[in-house]
């Protein structure tokens, strides 16, 4: 009877440390990914005051992440013609904001949000964050869910319409709101 209850006890406490270390692993799995999601999405959220005051200046300062290198060096080279417009930057604002731009652009195994918009890029990326496909692919049902036949050109510009935290950088589904018709697009996929 006596080595039985000491079985039983010696199963018990077997149990109960298999328990506690499977916990902890679990645990420890988690909190690393909440540090992986969170290291990477500060460094994509990095913000710039001379990128904010100069580009934020005219229009919504886009984040870095959101094209790749060689569309923001293809930006920065043609200011003169600056879709449409004459961008004047002194050559220290210009040196900064590129460099800026280069180092958290848009790059392969980016773990974001904006990280998807990688997907499908040609050899010679597009200047224009609404043309590049991965962009495109995510925005394709966005003329069927506010009911019009077509979308204007422009109309998914400024990203603020409906991403109305834009400026912080933050894309998230489920903040989405149109600027249209004020209501959410809570099905948007």
């Amino acid at each position: 009877m006596q080595g039985s209850l000491l079985r039983c006890s010696l199963l018990k406490y077997s149990l109960l440390k298999s328990s506690i270390i499977f916990s902890l692993v679990l645990y420890c799995g988690f909190c690393a990914t909440l540090v992986t999601a969170q290291t990477d999405y500060s460094q994509r959220n990095v913000r710039d005051t001379v990128h904010i005051n100069r580009c934020g200046n005219c229009h919504l300062a886009y984040s870095p992440g959101l094209l790749p290198v060689q569309s923001w060096q293809g930006i920065m080279a043609g200011l003169e013609d600056h879709f449409g417009n004459k961008v004047a930057l002194t050559t220290e604002n210009s040196t900064h904001i590129l460099a800026y731009l280069e180092k958290y652009a848009l790059a392969e195994g980016q773990q974001s949000v904006m990280g998807q918009l990688i997907t499908g890029l040609p050899d010679n990326p597009p200047l224009r964050i609404t043309e590049l496909p991965a962009f495109v692919a995510l925005h394709h049902v966005v003329a069927e869910q506010l009911e019009l036949d077509e979308l204007e050109t422009g109309f998914l510009s400024p990203c603020a319409n409906c991403h109305r935290a834009a400026a912080s950088h933050i894309f998230d589904k489920a903040l989405l709101q149109t600027g249209h018709s004020g209501g959410l697009l809570s099905d948007y996929k």
